[in-house]
């Protein structure tokens, strides 16, 4: 099976992490039965974005620990076009993310993974 990611249009890096913009298409198999007649992406399949897209760009290692201060404010509809700002705190070993696009802010939360020996 293929892992259903959204589409990379463009990447962003700064001091404080990198911002991708992400486009969704609406063929995703997420979308199905999710929900029929108004299909809206997963906020599961948002949080497993942000790790996997988190884990490429930061020296993530060691599995999830919890989420914090997870909040969906808007949904994703198909076809959408957005931006996923991610930043890492090797610290308290947290992915923070956000979703934005020019509807406002998506979505917004925090990975902890524990650590690699934990």
């Amino acid at each position: 099976m293929t892992e259903a990611m959204p589409v990379i249009r463009a990447e962003t890096h700064t001091d404080a992490g990198v911002t991708l913009r992400l486009f969704v298409p609406a063929d995703l198999n997420l979308f199905a039965g999710h929900f029929p007649g108004l299909p809206l992406l997963p906020g599961v399949a948002q949080i497993h974005w942000a790790a996997r897209l988190g884990a490429a760009h930061f020296p993530i290692d060691g599995g999830f620990s919890r989420l914090l201060n997870i909040k969906f404010q808007k949904p994703v509809l198909p076809d959408s076009e957005l931006d996923l700002t991610l930043a890492w705190d090797a610290t308290r070993r947290q992915l923070a993310f956000t979703y934005t696009s020019a509807a406002g802010c998506h979505a917004a939360g925090k990975i902890e993974f524990a650590a690699e020996n934990a």
